[in-house]
C-alpha cells in the first residue's frame, strides 16, 4: 500500500491545474489518497510484469501508478487493471483517506444537503470565492 498526502499531489499538479481547481482540492490537503495495487499483486502472487502482460502496459507504467507517479490516471489503463486482477470496485485499487473529523464533516453536510437539497454554508462559501475568482474579482 502506497500513501500519498493530497497536499503533495496538489504541490505537484499546480501548474497544470487552474487556481480554482487546486484552490477547492486543498480542502482536502491533509487526506491520503492510498494506492493498493502493490497489495493486490501479493495477495495473487504476480508481479507488476506479469500485469503487464495481462493488461498490454509497460512495466513502466505499472510500476508508475503502483507508486503514484505521474500526474493523472488513464481510465483506460486503471479498467484494464481492474478486469485483469477481477476486481469489483474501484476502492479495491484507490481509496481517499479523510482525516476522522473532516470525514465526520462532510458526512453530516453531505447528509443534510440531501435532505434540505440546500447548499452547506462551507459549500456556498467555495461557490461564491470561485465566481468572484472566475470573473477576475478576487
Amino acid at each position: 500500500m502506497k500513501k500519498i498526502k493530497v497536499k503533495d499531489i496538489l504541490g505537484h499538479s499546480h501548474s497544470l491545474m487552474n487556481d480554482m481547481v487546486i484552490n477547492t482540492a486543498s480542502q482536502l490537503e491533509n487526506a491520503y489518497v492510498i494506492i493498493k495495487l502493490d497489495d493486490l499483486l501479493k495477495e495473487r502472487g504476480i508481479t507488476q510484469k506479469d500485469l503487464a502482460f495481462l493488461t498490454g502496459m509497460r512495466v513502466g507504467t505499472i510500476s508508475e501508478i503502483a507508486n503514484g507517479k505521474g500526474i493523472s490516471w488513464n481510465k483506460a489503463q486503471l479498467l484494464s487493471i481492474m478486469s485483469a486482477l477481477k476486481l469489483t470496485s474501484f476502492s479495491q485499487l484507490y481509496e481517499i483517506r479523510l482525516e476522522p473529523t473532516q470525514c465526520e464533516e462532510y458526512e453530516n453536510e453531505s447528509t443534510e444537503w440531501i435532505a434540505t437539497k440546500e447548499m452547506p454554508n462551507t459549500v456556498k462559501d467555495m461557490y461564491r470565492e470561485n465566481l468572484l475568482k472566475s470573473r477576475g474579482l478576487d
